[in-house]
């Protein structure tokens, strides 16, 4: 296999005039750490696919290459193993009605604003040091707030509308909100009380308005929705995409861009952990434990995990897993399990993708105690064992100003200063 990096790619060129584009305003409904920037589903919805077309990806995250494809005319189907992103991307790609969301924004701020809700110890949420992340009087306008959208669905009459989808809208505007109105840093990838929110907190410069950071983000959230203006559709299905049966897809996908976690990189569900705690998504720490175990990447290994070292059909990555384990047995286990999980996942894009289409890639390199981990190449090995070959590969630069791009990472994987955007073809 020969994985050259090509500097003359046209790709390239294509992609930075996307840069320069003004993004939708969907793609700031949610927080979310190590997105794809919009940029590159964009450019690759418009370069290898046309409207109407069906566009997959098995690692959707919040929903940036479904938000494009729905802008654009285009369908979508894809997968995502965290529930609250699953979640949010959902809510992100309903064509929900911005008039009528308007209308009940009234009345369930008026619910909020004019009914005085108890809030008692059961209907707070499950989360170690709750306290710690949260005002005692933010803890209760919170609950206010998701009681005021429980009674107004429980009542509401229209059933020319899902109500739960419409519904799910004001709960992820919580989720939004979220970390805004804690006492974690919003600066920070990680939640963390720093030095710097103590600072503040000390200062008086810290003023948090739970109801009014509410009402302001529904609101703002509503307009979203006017960007959809195609007759087309989006299903993100709450799953693994390495553990389906994707027969229901076979041959029916014209394009794949997808951006899947990378090697001990970002502990993603820990980005998450103060919103899925509340939204109870999580009620307790096994359950946290146990969708971690599930992530692709995942690093929250026991010792006892780590004995049974897991190998590929791969020489090559063998030898890594070799190399690695003389330093550290569990990077050793991480690496293996990475790349027996990757391979079904790029046998189901197999499955799924066109003769002809064109599967895109956003991935970087890792370093692991020091030793190199080239993952997209070794990627594109796996891939032609199923029907893929490289069609092209380039560099694409990662902005110096992007905190959780360039410094959230290197604590497990250095510092990444670049991604490859690799595009395969299926043969």
């Amino acid at each position: 296999m020969v994985f050259k990096i090509n500097p003359k790619s046209k790709y390239a060129g294509k992609l930075e005039k996307e840069k320069e584009l003004k993004r939708l305003g969907m793609h700031s409904f949610h927080r979310y750490y190590g997105k794809l920037i919009p940029a590159i589903p964009l450019c690759f919805i418009k370069e290898f696919s046309k409207e109407n077309d069906l566009v997959f990806d098995p690692f959707s995250g919040s929903g940036t290459t479904a938000v494009e494809a729905m802008a654009n005319g285009r369908n979508f189907i894809g997968f995502e193993i965290n529930p609250l992103s699953q979640n949010i991307a959902e809510i992100k790609t309903s064509k929900l009605n911005p008039e009528l969301l308007e209308k009940i924004n009234t009345e369930i701020l008026n619910l909020i604003k004019n009914k005085d809700y108890e809030v008692s110890e059961n209907d707070l949420p499950f989360l170690i040091n709750r306290d710690h992340w949260f005002k005692d009087f933010v803890q209760r306008d919170l609950i206010r707030i998701k009681k005021a959208v429980d009674e107004f669905f429980d009542d509401y009459k229209n059933k020319d509308i899902d109500k739960n989808l419409y519904k799910k809208f004001y709960l992820m505007t919580i989720s939004a909100i979220l970390r805004n109105v804690s006492n974690a840093d919003t600066r920070h990838v990680f939640p963390g009380v720093s030095k710097r929110m103590r600072k503040l907190e000390e200062e008086g410069k810290i003023h948090i308005d739970v109801i009014g950071s509410f009402e302001r983000g529904v609101k703002k959230r509503a307009t979203y929705y006017s960007d959809y203006k195609y007759d087309n559709s989006a299903k993100i299905i709450l799953g693994d995409s390495s553990q389906t049966d994707m027969e229901f897809l076979r041959d029916k996908v014209d394009l794949i861009v997808t951006n899947p976690p990378y090697i001990s990189s970002v502990r993603y569900i820990e980005t998450l952990k103060l919103e899925m705690y509340w939204l109870e998504y999580i009620k307790n720490n096994q359950e946290y434990s146990d969708l971690a175990h599930k992530m692709l990447g995942n690093d929250r290994l026991s010792k006892k995990e780590c004995e049974n070292l897991e190998y590929t059909k791969y020489a090559e990555i063998n030898s890594l897993i070799d190399n690695i384990k003389e330093k550290d047995l569990k990077n050793a286990k991480i690496i293996g399990e990475f790349f027996n999980k990757i391979e079904k996942v790029i046998k189901n894009m197999s499955i799924v993708l066109k003769s002809g289409g064109k599967a895109v890639i956003k991935i970087s390199d890792s370093k692991v105690k020091k030793t190199k981990i080239e993952t997209g190449r070794l990627m594109t090995l796996i891939a032609e064992n199923y029907g893929f070959k490289l069609f092209d590969v380039f560099l694409d630069e990662i902005n110096n100003n992007s905190r959780s791009l360039t410094t959230a990472r290197n604590t497990y994987s250095d510092i990444i200063t670049h991604d490859y955007i690799i595009i395969w073809e299926k043969i």
